[in-house]
């Protein structure tokens, strides 16, 4: 850093001069720096606005494009206990009958106890089937579930507990052996007929294994009944088919749910000639809520869109020095910056185009079967209020505090023409996700799926930061030039005072 002589000869208080004179300069670049502040603040706000905008679009406005989205129609059970339904689109309105006459079940195998040749060792997985258990070598025991490929297990001398698990396992079995309880227990994965599972053998190695031969003849055979014996014997339960009869027709599933006839039925207990009634109508409130949902998140949206374009002025408000900054509270520095802010989007032509599109596409008509309606056809409408700037009502809503008293034609629209109604909101929906879909195409200016100039206000901050930086030298460069020319000054007036002096004192002499 050069040496700077401050008014040694000039008696001057060139500094304070130099940071008056620098003071003036300086300003040009805070001008570019409040910019680049609140460009920066736009560019935050536009983002958090963004948010909610493609939020509102995806959400509400993708659902109520999709008349799918309108569950029109729901189901009772007069016996919850018996039977829970649920309902699709598909499903006759009306009362229809249902018997449950069985549920389907899982086959389960508990093995009688299966004891050691010496009659008191404890078995464990690692028992030999041969020595262990008195089985014969070379027998071959078949296990098949279901359709699946069968299983040939062949016992030899180093076959245990363990490997003969494994094979069940393999076939498709849910199987263990229990050592506290010295039993197989043998399941199905899944229920009915079609997974139930069978075990033979060529010989009678299965007495060993505390098993009776299961055959395909004896699961079928036994219909509802269960084969089962005493505490040391073998017991098993047989898989079965869930059987329902409803208005009419006997339907067959090997699961406990089942769909039919657009009904989904989840079967809880069964009691054979027992009639359950189901009643398929038109689910009104459904369809009110999903409406209602929709207008208010479409109000929060405009409203915030209104408030951003209206937003009173800031002028006189710039973005604060840190001096300025530090002769404040922080309560203040909140308030002045907010004012800011909050002013940031006023008449911007983005925002004005958009909330104009919106209530547009809102007000307008479309065509179902030859008819035109809006939605002030279901009684949803603007306020008399012209402050309100758009927002909607929905006539007769109770928890609308204006028009709570007013006709609720969108319900007895609902309840009357369900169809309507879901095709003209659906329409509505369809026209306001077109519309929000082109206003957030890319450009020149702005990226995919944004609905401002994100990518000008970037270009714009980079060149705020390239001419600040600019300015940035420039302010140095002036300050050493306006130091050097004191500094000249300084020296200049020193000789002079040197040469004066020598004058003065030669003069003195003579």
């Amino acid at each position: 850093m050069p040496i700077r002589l401050s008014g040694m000869a000039s008696g001057l208080d060139t500094e304070a001069i130099v940071e008056e004179l620098m003071s003036a300069q300086r300003m040009k670049k805070t001008k570019i720096e409040n910019k680049e502040t609140k460009l920066t603040w736009k560019q935050e706000k536009w983002k958090e606005l963004n948010t909610k905008l493609y939020s509102f679009y995806t959400n509400k406005v993708s659902k109520m494009r999709l008349q799918g989205s309108y569950m029109t129609k729901k189901v009772t059970s007069s016996d919850e206990g018996i039977v829970k339904a649920s309902v699709g689109s598909s499903a006759p309105k009306g009362a229809h009958t249902l018997e449950v006459n069985s549920l389907a079940s899982a086959q389960y195998v508990t093995s009688a106890k299966v004891k050691h040749t010496d009659g008191n060792t404890t078995l464990n997985g690692n028992a030999k089937l041969v020595s262990s258990l008195g089985m014969t070598a070379g027998q071959k025991i078949t296990i098949q579930s279901g359709d699946k490929e069968a299983v040939e297990f062949e016992v030899t001398d180093s076959s245990s507990i363990s490997d003969f698990v494994s094979a069940c396992r393999d076939a498709g079995i849910n199987a263990n052996f229990d050592e506290k309880q010295q039993r197989f227990f043998l399941s199905s994965k899944d229920s009915g007929q079609e997974n139930s599972f069978t075990i033979t053998d060529d010989g009678t190695q299965l007495q060993f294994l505390g098993l009776e031969t299961i055959t395909d003849a004896m699961v079928s055979g036994s219909s509802a009944s269960d084969i089962s014996g005493d505490a040391d014997h073998f017991s098993m339960k047989i898989a079965k088919d869930a059987e329902v009869v409803l208005d009419g027709a006997v339907i067959t599933s090997s699961s406990n749910n089942l769909s039919v006839n657009g009904l989904s039925l989840d079967l809880i207990s069964a009691e054979p000639g027992r009639e359950i009634k189901l009643t398929v109508e038109d689910d009104v409130d459904a369809v009110y809520g999903m409406v209602k949902d929709f207008v208010k998140e479409y109000n929060s949206i405009l409203k915030e869109l209104n408030e951003l374009y209206y937003a009173d002025r800031a002028k006189g408000y710039e973005p604060l020095t840190d001096e300025q900054k530090e002769a404040m509270s922080d309560d203040e520095v909140e308030k002045w910056e907010k004012k800011i802010k909050d002013s940031l989007l006023r008449r911007d032509n983005t925002i004005g185009n958009l909330a104009s599109a919106m209530r547009t596409t809102m007000m307008g008509q479309v065509t179902v079967d030859g008819k035109s309606y809006s939605l002030s056809s279901f009684g949803i409408m603007t306020s008399s209020d012209y402050s309100e700037k758009g927002l909607l009502h929905i006539y007769g809503d109770s928890e609308d505090e204006t028009y709570a008293d007013q006709e609720d034609k969108l319900k007895k629209a609902i309840s009357e023409n369900p169809d309507a109604v879901v095709e003209v909101m659906s329409a509505i929906g369809k026209n306001l996700y077109d519309n929000l879909t082109e206003r957030m195409a890319k450009t020149s200016l702005s990226s995919a799926l944004t609905f401002y100039n994100d990518i000008e206000i970037k270009n714009q901050l980079n060149d705020y930061k390239k001419q600040i930086n600019t300015w940035q030298d420039k302010l140095e460069d002036m300050e050493d030039r306006y130091y050097k020319q004191f500094t000249a000054m300084e020296k200049a007036m020193s000789n002079l005072n040197n040469t004066s002096s020598y004058l003065s004192g030669m003069l003195g002499m003579s």
